[in-house]
């Protein structure tokens, strides 16, 4: 028997075991009402509050949250968040700069028991910020010719507790710590950002 006839017969005889074992098992998908894999996925929105030392001074991002409770334990998304108003700081040469930052990525987390009235839990967010700097005051999204321009990567991982409210509002604080990494620090240090921060916010959603 030649080669081709040899793969042939394999082929038919991979296929008919497929077939006998198709019999005996129940077909699986991540949308099939029999699949194990996913149980239970609710959509829910957050508005959450983030306040940290930037420059050494106290300020605060206003961000949203939009992701899914997987399984009521796994909790996967996507952020942003940004300065609603400009930071007045001090450059070494005791210049006054004012700042702006906004970020935006992913996240990935976990909350526990999440049918208690309190409960705990933990977030990774990842993403990518931006930070404009001028000698003046200027519009939030009507950038000139920025005296610093930057962006980079931030990696904050957070701990939280949420209070269930009722079925469909949550109250959720918690303690992060913000990692920022860029390549230009003239002007503008990582530890001038990196810090930790307290967060705070309201999540909105179908939880019953």
């Amino acid at each position: 028997m030649n080669k081709p006839k040899i793969l042939f017969t394999g082929l038919i005889l991979i296929l008919l075991i497929s077939c006998l074992n198709a019999q005996n098992n129940n077909y699986e998908c991540i949308t099939c009402k029999q699949d194990t894999l996913i149980k239970d996925i609710r959509v829910y929105g957050g508005l959450i509050h983030q306040h940290q030392d930037f420059f050494h001074k106290a300020f605060s991002f206003q961000g949203i949250e939009a992701g899914a409770i997987i399984n009521h334990k796994l909790l996967a998304g996507a952020f942003g968040a940004l300065f609603v108003s400009n930071l007045e700081i001090k450059t070494a040469n005791d210049s006054p700069l004012f700042v702006n930052i906004k970020e935006a990525g992913l996240f990935v987390g976990k909350t526990n028991n999440d049918a208690r009235v309190i409960h705990t839990g933990w977030l990774l967010n990842m993403g990518y910020f931006s930070l404009t700097g001028d000698k003046t005051d200027f519009a939030l999204f009507r950038e000139r010719y920025p005296l610093v321009q930057l962006s980079g990567l931030v990696l904050s991982p957070q701990v939280f507790a949420e209070m269930n409210i009722t079925g469909w509002l949550k109250l959720r604080t918690g303690l992060t710590y913000s990692f920022y990494s860029f390549e230009d620090q003239s002007l503008i240090k990582k530890t001038d950002l990196n810090n930790i921060a307290l967060t705070f916010g309201f999540i909105i959603g179908k939880f019953q």
